[in-house]
């Protein structure tokens, strides 16, 4: 329980995402992506069962996917 005199605004505000997340295949698994405001796009998060994937250098996050 939070009191406060601020409105909820204030103490939470909404992030408003400019940049959403693009799912994508990146050398066969999937990913999920996001454009930058300068037009490239980089790994934000693989999703992957297999535990070798996230030893794997070519998924390390914000690795540059595309222009």
């Amino acid at each position: 329980m939070l009191y406060t005199i601020y409105p909820f605004e204030s103490v939470f505000p909404q992030e408003f995402d400019e940049h959403p997340f693009i799912e994508m295949q990146v050398h066969g698994r999937l990913c999920l992506g996001r454009r930058g405001p300068d037009g490239i796009t980089r790994l934000e998060r693989l999703i992957s069962t297999d535990p070798v994937d996230y030893l794997d250098p070519r998924f390390t996050p914000h690795t540059v996917l595309g222009m």
